[in-house]
């Protein structure tokens, strides 16, 4: 899907794109979600700009992160997306060539909407091409500090789960756990991906109108990373202790079947020796033999106990 924005007389104007004569030149930022083929050609006969593609946006390397080539000036970052209880990081490309703004994304993403219901109230953040790529990279993190405010609140009930010792919920917590501290990692790579960004475009040419907004930036995401440091400590330090609750309730478990056995264990030698069946037993001719022997078991039963209990071990 391609959509074109408008920043001209003071008015911020979105265009759904459905033909080549749509494109005017009077559209400061394109955003291609998923972009047909017919997009791309659009883009290029409009604009003459050749646009990446989606399976470009993967690349690793820092050399293939921010670069700028006769095509314009080129980053990418990832954007945290959470649906249907799975997170993971999606690649946004921007190109700033000619005083245009291209992003180039294969999943509809919050912080576009966000910025967009932004810039439409504040002419300030669609002052050019570079401004509302700077908007849009600040409403990212604003949505990423959402998200580690909604991660640290969600660690607070877990570890009250955790020291009451409910081992029927100990599963649960573990889940909780791993699925916050898979969060905290994709969105701490998507932090040291954008600080590079923003320490790379603070010194090109096209920010030097928007180096308080970048150093604003850079100070936002230096603090988030410093609260993700802490988040993946207290989230180790939960998990070691959910662990800890385990083994301590296990060992409970295996005590109870220890004590069992050494309590059970002089009765059992008693009655298999009584068990026995050889012709020639002088206590098969006794009266009283049949009792003596259940009040003989009973009272080896409970010395075990009794001793247990002094040594303070049941």
């Amino acid at each position: 899907m391609l959509t074109a924005y408008n920043a001209a007389n003071g008015t911020f104007r979105k265009v759904n794109v459905n033909q080549l004569s749509d494109l005017t030149t009077e559209m400061i930022w394109l955003d291609l979600n998923n972009p047909t083929e017919q997009d791309r050609q659009w883009v290029k006969q409009a604009y003459g700009q050749e646009l990446q593609f989606i399976e470009e946006l993967g690349e690793i390397e820092a050399s293939e992160r921010f670069y700028r080539d006769e095509h314009g000036l080129h980053l990418h970052l990832y954007s945290l997306l959470s649906s249907n209880d799975i997170t993971r990081n999606v690649n946004v490309g921007f190109t700033l060539n000619k005083g245009r703004l291209y992003t180039l994304r294969s999943d509809d993403l919050p912080e576009f909407r966000t910025f967009y219901s932004q810039a439409a109230k504040n002419p300030k953040l669609r002052d050019g091409a570079i401004a509302i790529m700077v908007g849009i990279t600040a409403a990212r993190v604003g949505i990423m500090a959402d998200t580690y405010e909604r991660l640290d609140s969600e660690l607070e009930p877990i570890s009250l789960a955790i020291f009451r010792g409910n081992a029927r919920t100990m599963s649960r917590v573990l889940e909780s756990l791993a699925r916050i501290e898979d969060i905290n990692g994709k969105a701490r790579l998507g932090l040291l991906e954008n600080k590079r960004a923003q320490s790379n475009l603070a010194r090109s040419t096209e920010a030097a109108g928007q180096a308080e907004a970048i150093n604003e930036i850079a100070l936002d995401v230096e603090s988030l990373m410093t609260f993700s440091t802490f988040l993946a400590e207290r989230a180790k330090f939960l998990m070691d202790a959910a662990l800890g609750m385990i083994n301590i309730e296990q060992n409970k478990r295996l005590n109870i079947f220890t004590v069992l056995s050494v309590i059970l264990m002089p009765p059992t030698l008693i009655a298999s020796i009584y068990g026995m069946n050889f012709r020639h037993m002088p206590e098969l001719e006794w009266y009283y033999g049949y009792p003596l022997s259940l009040l003989l078991m009973l009272a080896v039963a409970i010395g075990p106990i009794l001793y247990l209990k002094r040594k303070d071990w049941l």
